[in-house]
């Protein structure tokens, strides 16, 4: 039956397009099949390199876990902890790579094996870190971590079998759907063209997904290649026949090779030819080592190719590398490390070998008092082992007797003063020697800049220098004596001849006695000059000390050496005021001091001059100036100007006579009376010498210490070595409503001290001769001064606060510059027996 030509249309457009839809249908349906199938094996594909990556990570983690647990070293740790992060960053990613049932229960076993693995290892590293490898290695090698390394490699294995097995079967279903549409997708024409366009476009994005899985791999791959390239170490990478695969940089620079010269070349290369059978001997043990071991820090020496040899420290390890067993070296050149220590030790030896024949005590003692150095003397002069003093406590080493004799000196370095004190000391074999100790603090650094961690010692042996100066002083005293007898009957008789007990002298033969006895009355000067010098170095000249006015005795002075003025055509003035001063001296000593002051300002002053003596008071001292008006004296003389035979020019000797010694002996004169001397000295102008001593007061009836109650102004004792600072400090506290007495050494204040009693003192930690610290200790131990309130005025106040003890009860410790405020309210406070700064820890009022 033939259809109208409409329906023929219709039907033939309805075919065509039954059979468009058909054929349109079928080839989607096919393309459809083919994409999944693609889509599957692309997944497919990344699962299995994800899978790869994930078991690549966990096997790299377990290796550096591994070599931490044999280096223990911290860059190990370091890279171990980062490979771990990093892999249990990943792990989350496990349940989103497959989502049916059975394949998720497999990821999440696997996910649950390898972080109990992980946990195992991070166990095995805090007990490495906190026990030691054997304990480690222990739990690395129980039964838990063997039983979860099988089910990680069976789950592996299951997981990339079902993976292939559905990779199989999606690309059969897509074969056998193309064939089953073969003839439609040719009868569609160009729909099928257009479909194969299609699926070729989707293929197309199939296999850029795979280029960027392999762009991954070849990351993965250059990283690690970087991270060799940029170790500063070098790395050496062979076969277990001993061939070189690689070497780094590193490597490559140290021994002088290119990669090209290394490569296929054994590695016995690297080490002198003398080394090179041990080191193949040791080399062919390695493959019968278990996988994984380290061998860490074996010293060997290496070799450059120009044929130099240099220490190195090599670490040895393998790896598997595409199922090959290759093993690893890291190398490091310790030759600069080497010099080092050999020229620390060198330097020590040296040290040592120049202290031991060094003939003096030469040691260091840390803050606990024990020796950490010393030379060999210290060895002899005790008769001690070195064992038996370094390490050991001063007392320990000295004894109970020689360590406290001094003990007060080592407090007093270690409060970071200088110390210098003379020392007996009977050797093993009986003989006593005599030391100069010299005792120099030693400052921490950091946190300790400002503390005290030590002190060096020196002692120089002295006993020779004593002997012969006991000698010289021997000889001179017998020389002088037996010079005196002589020159006593010589000027006797000159003085009788002189004298015309011969009869008239003529003019001539007058002149000639005068000069001889002018001439024996200069060597007599100068004989007594010498004995009086003798006698003061050796403590032998005796001083009769008791309370003397002043204005009698200097205008003594003036009489006795009136005749010598007006030889030299000098007038000598006194002043003083009207109160009488009163000194506790030596009067025979006082005169020859004046004496000498007089006789040099009389010899350098000019004719018809004239020499002027003042008294007064200056600071609460008695003050004597002795002033000319002759040349001055020049500057480069006036250092040692007290020094013995001390004299401006050698012409002075000629023209003006003397000894030299004569201001030597007054300034040692002085020193015994508690007294100082200086002077002020223009050139061509004049000369001004002045001497302070204490000014003696009497005893008050009152022998206890007086408060605000007892007297309108209470009276404070200020010890200060600097004079301008204790006029300043008088000031102050005549200002505040309190009268001062100074002294400016310790003993001036123990002498204050007998003759007065105060409200309070003040004293500075560094004084002459003896320490403020000392000073305030010995008030404390006698019964008068024990109560009486004490501050410290120093620039190191704070400083000896830290180390001072409890038992010196100093109410307030004050910084110089002082802040007057803070010094008046403390000493009112102590006066009124407030508690002070020794019992709070508030420094400020």
């Amino acid at each position: 039956m033939k259809l109208p030509f409409r329906a023929t249309i219709f039907t033939a457009l309805s075919v065509g397009v039954v059979l468009v839809v058909v054929s349109m249908t079928a080839s989607y349906l096919t393309i459809n099949s083919l994409t999944r199938g693609a889509e599957q094996d692309a997944q497919t594909q990344e699962t299995l390199f994800f899978l790869d990556s994930l078991v690549s990570d966990f096997k790299t983690t377990e290796s550096l876990q591994r070599r931490f647990l044999l280096t223990r070293l911290e860059t190990d740790l370091a890279v171990y902890r980062q490979t771990n992060r990093e892999l249990q960053q990943a792990l989350p990613q496990v349940l989103a790579v497959r989502t049916t049932s059975s394949e998720l229960q497999d990821w999440r076993t696997l996910e649950s094996a390898i972080s109990a693995r992980i946990e195992l290892m991070g166990r095995a590293v805090d007990v490495r870190q906190s026990i030691g490898a054997e304990a480690a290695a222990a739990l690395v090698g129980n039964e838990l971590n063997r039983k979860l390394d099988d089910e990680i490699s069976l789950l592996v294995g299951r997981i990339r079998g079902g993976e292939i097995r559905a990779l199989d079967t999606a690309r059969e279903a897509a074969r056998v759907n193309a064939r089953s549409v073969k003839h439609l997708i040719v009868a569609g024409g160009l729909l099928s063209l257009g479909i194969l366009l299609w699926a070729a476009l989707m293929i197309f994005r199939t296999q850029a997904k795979r280029l960027q899985i392999q762009a991954r791999l070849a990351d993965s791959e250059a990283l690690a290649r970087a991270v060799a390239e940029s170790m500063a170490d070098g790395v050496v990478t062979v076969t277990q026949a001993g061939l070189v695969v690689n070497a780094n940089t590193a490597a490559r620079q140290l021994f002088g090779y290119t990669l090209e010269q290394l490569q296929g070349q054994h590695v016995v290369l690297l080490l002198p030819e003398r080394y090179q059978m041990a080191f193949r001997a040791f080399f062919e043990s390695l493959p019968l080592r278990a996988p994984g071991f380290r061998e860490s820090d074996t010293e060997v020496m290496g070799q450059r190719r120009d044929g130099t040899e240099f220490p190195v420290r090599a670490s040895f390890g393998d790896v598997n590398v595409g199922g090959r067993r290759l093993f690893t070296a890291i190398i490091r050149d310790v030759t600069e490390s080497k010099q080092i220590a050999d020229a620390l030790r060198d330097s020590e030896a040296q040290m040592r070998q120049l202290t031991d024949n060094v003939p003096a005590l030469i040691a260091y003692v840390d803050r606990d008092r024990r020796f950490r150095f010393h030379n060999k003397a210290y060895e002899e002069i005790f008769g001690l082992p070195r064992a038996k003093i370094h390490g050991k406590s001063m007392l320990e080493v000295m004894g109970p007797q020689l360590y406290a004799e001094v003990s007060e000196k080592v407090e007093e370095v270690m409060a970071g003063y200088a110390v210098r004190y003379e020392r007996e000391h009977t050797t093993p074999s009986g003989e006593r020697r005599e030391y100069v100790m010299s005792y120099l603090p030693r400052y921490g650094e950091g946190v300790e800049e400002d503390q005290v961690v030590g002190f060096f010692s020196l002692g120089t042996d002295i006993s020779e220098l004593k002997r012969i100066d006991r000698m010289k002083s021997e000889f001179v005293s017998t020389v002088s004596h037996e010079l005196r007898t002589p020159l006593t009957s010589i000027r006797g008789s000159l003085g009788l001849i002189s004298g015309g007990v011969a009869g008239v002298l003529p003019d001539k033969v007058r002149g000639l006695v005068e000069i001889a006895k002018n001439n024996c009355e200069r060597l007599i000067r100068l004989i007594n000059d010498i004995l009086d010098s003798e006698k003061i170095e050796s403590g032998k000249m005796q001083f009769e000390l008791r309370p003397m006015e002043m204005l009698p005795l200097l205008e003594q002075a003036l009489a006795d050496n009136q005749g010598f003025a007006a030889q030299h055509k000098v007038k000598l003035v006194l002043q003083a005021p009207r109160q009488a001063l009163r000194a506790n001296v030596d009067g025979d000593r006082l005169l020859q001091v004046m004496a000498n002051l007089l006789s040099n300002a009389i010899k350098f002053s000019p004719a018809e001059g004239t020499v002027r003596v003042l008294l007064g008071r200056h600071a609460g001292r008695v003050r004597v100036e002795v002033g000319d008006d002759g040349p001055g004296i020049p500057d480069e003389f006036r250092k040692r100007i007290f020094q013995k035979f001390s004299q401006a020019d050698s012409s002075d000797t000629r023209q003006k006579g003397g000894t030299g010694l004569g201001l030597n002996i007054v300034k040692a004169m002085l020193e015994r009376m508690e007294g100082s001397i200086a002077f002020d000295s223009r050139v061509n102008v004049g000369t001004t010498f002045y001497f302070e001593l204490p000014e003696w007061r009497e005893a008050p009836a009152v022998t206890a210490t007086m408060g605000l109650e007892g007297v309108i102004r209470p009276r404070i004792l200020v010890c200060e070595d600097d004079s301008d600072v204790a006029q300043l400090i008088g000031m102050m506290l005549d200002k505040g409503g309190f009268d001062a007495d100074v002294a400016h050494t310790a003993a001036q204040a123990r002498e204050c001290l007998k003759i007065d009693s105060y409200a309070a003192m003040t004293v500075d930690v560094k004084l002459p001769y003896e320490s403020g610290l000392a000073l305030i200790h010995s008030l404390r131990q006698e019964a008068r001064t024990s109560a009486i309130p004490i501050l410290v005025l120093s620039v190191t106040a704070a400083e000896a606060r830290q180390h001072a003890s409890d038992t010196l009860m100093v109410f307030d410790w004050l910084e110089k510059p002082i802040d007057e405020r803070r010094l008046l309210g403390s000493l009112r406070l102590a006066i009124a027996g407030q508690p002070g700064a020794s019992g709070s820890d508030d420094d400020e009022r």
